[in-house]
């Protein structure tokens, strides 16, 4: 398991004050056609995750954060995700635009999950997060990073972490984040990018001490059937 110092050593490479974009012309990640049709709508898109949902707070306060980038680059985003969608992923699963060719994997990986956790609850525990700053989530989207605000909160999520590397192994480490928003599939232009960089700059010094508290009475095994459709199958408590 990776320390708590190498996690915040980590995150610190790539969550800075200032939007590590390249200067010019946007490209998206390839991943972005996966998720998003040519008119920048959700497309269908199949699996299932374990993910800690926010509290309406929490939800808000994020929402507000969203409005600023969706009223200062509109042409950055694909369509807008709805405010219920957001939360804090705690280990992906399985996942394809296809549902034939994941879902016998689904079907296992849920009970192999239910075994876990009837074996060995995770009980009623909370965590404390803090945010640490907007970034660019590997060319696919703008998401808001979260820390744990100690060595013993990161703890206490890195052993649920462990448990679900049980049911499928990642191969990257956990790096929490609430996605605000898709890249519209197009790309967007140099000055797009330079005024996207310049609103991250200013929201970034607003976001500082913003704390969450995760819960395992709010973490859910989940499928969803695009990007903005979820649906709780069980809880973790």
């Amino acid at each position: 398991m990776e320390s708590y110092q190498d996690f915040l050593e980590r995150i610190s490479g790539f969550q800075t004050e200032e939007m590590l974009l390249v200067d010019g012309d946007f490209t998206p990640s390839k991943s972005v056609p996966r998720k998003v049709c040519p008119d920048n709508t959700y497309s269908d898109f199949y699996g299932d995750t374990t993910v800690f949902e926010l509290d309406s707070e929490s939800k808000y306060r994020i929402e507000k954060i969203t409005d600023k980038l969706f009223e200062s680059v509109p042409e950055v985003f694909s369509e807008r995700l709805p405010s219920s969608t957001y939360h804090i992923t705690l280990h992906d699963l399985y996942n394809s635009p296809d549902l034939g060719k994941i879902a016998e994997k689904m079907f296992f990986g849920e009970i192999k999950l239910k075994q876990l956790l009837t074996e060995n609850p995770p009980g009623k525990q909370t965590i404390k997060m803090k945010a640490k700053y907007i970034f660019n989530m590997v060319g696919t989207s703008v998401v808001l990073g979260f820390y744990p605000t100690d060595k013993t909160e990161y703890n206490k999520l890195m052993t649920l972490y462990e448990t679900i590397e049980k049911v499928k192994k990642l191969d990257r480490p956990l790096t929490p984040h609430v996605t605000l928003g898709y890249y519209n599939i197009n790309g967007f232009s140099a000055e797009n990018t330079q005024q996207l960089k310049e609103t991250v700059r200013e929201l970034n010094k607003e976001i500082n001490g913003f704390e969450i508290e995760l819960s395992t009475q709010r973490l859910y095994y989940q499928k969803f059937l695009s990007m903005k459709e979820y649906i709780n199958i069980f809880p973790f408590d």
